[in-house]
Parts: C-alpha cells; sequence; structure tokens
C-alpha cells in the first residue's frame, strides 16, 4: 500500500512525541511496546491502519447475517474502493459486483462508472432494482451511482473477519 508522505510524517512525528514523554515510569511498558512497533516500517504500520478500517467499515455497513458471505455495500465509491481492496486480497472465492438501482436510473451509465471506479469489466456488474423504486416520485436521490456491493462468498475469510470484529469491539471497551 502507498503511503502518502504526510501520512508518513504524521505517523513518525506522534511516534517521537511518544517517546520523548517516555521518561515517567508509569509510561515506560509503553515506550517498550512502541520502540518494538518502532522497527515496524511507516508502511506496514499504515497497512495495519487501513486494515482497522475496513474492519470498521464492515462493522457499519456489511452484511452478517450469512457466515459464509463477505459483503459490505454502500454509494460512496471511496468507501466501496477500500473494501473491495481488502476482499480482493483475503477471498479465495471470486469476488462479484451488485448495484441496487432506482427506476429512473440508466444501468449502462452505472456499469461504466463502477467499472471505473473498480478497474473491472463493466459486465462485470450485476444490477437489482430496488423494491420501492418507482413509489418515491419527486425525491432526490443522493445515491446517485446507486448502492453498490462487493461479494465474496468465503467462509474462512468471512470466520477471520468475525475474529478481527471481535478483536476491534473488544477494544473499545
Amino acid at each position: 500500500m502507498a503511503v502518502r508522505d504526510d501520512t508518513r510524517q504524521s505517523i513518525r512525528l506522534s511516534c517521537e512525541h511518544t517517546f520523548a514523554m517516555a521518561d515517567p515510569p508509569y509510561l515506560k511498558e509503553k515506550a517498550r511496546t512502541l520502540r518494538c512497533e518502532r522497527d515496524m516500517s511507516i508502511d506496514d504500520l499504515a497497512e495495519r491502519l487501513a486494515l482497522r478500517d475496513f474492519v470498521c467499515l464492515y462493522i457499519a455497513e456489511g452484511y452478517k447475517r450469512n457466515r459464509g458471505v463477505v459483503s459490505p455495500g454502500n454509494s460512496d465509491p471511496a468507501v466501496i474502493k477500500v473494501a473491495d481492496r481488502w476482499i480482493k486480497r483475503f477471498a479465495t472465492n471470486p469476488v462479484t459486483y451488485k448495484v441496487q438501482f432506482h427506476a429512473d436510473q440508466r444501468l449502462s451509465e452505472l456499469a461504466t462508472f463502477w467499472s471505473g471506479q473498480l478497474a473491472v469489466e463493466p459486465a462485470a456488474i450485476r444490477f437489482q432494482r430496488k423494491s420501492n423504486s418507482g413509489q418515491l416520485a419527486g425525491r432526490t436521490w443522493r445515491c446517485r451511482y446507486g448502492v453498490l456491493t462487493v461479494c465474496a462468498n468465503d467462509t474462512l475469510f468471512r470466520a477471520r473477519l468475525q475474529a478481527w470484529i471481535d478483536i476491534l469491539r473488544a477494544s473499545w471497551n
């Protein structure tokens, strides 16, 4: 994962500040832990933070009713790109794409948009019309390009993801 220079600098300054404050005895153990992490490259640390971003994203936007499926959905291309990157990295089964759309949206426009965002062929994107699509006349849609769901049927990956979710939730308590 490429790390922006400003992110790299921010992480470096944060670590330097933490080590500078490590003189009081109650921070000695924390400083020892941070020294171990200091040896990790900035890129590795950024990679861990990006994985945490994905886990948080899945907690908020992921499908959790099936233990064999990893499937987050969102209308924000930036969110979908994060999900797509991590699903492609860990899934052992093919990744599929589905867009929920409204009756007044053009499928060709949606396919072109999402295929460009995700670097996949337009034919790889399937479509599902929203059930209330024709009943909400006059409303302004915030989901200009529909809601895209990235999906992998992968039980092992879903189990690993659930473990990461459990660990992250435990750290919030």
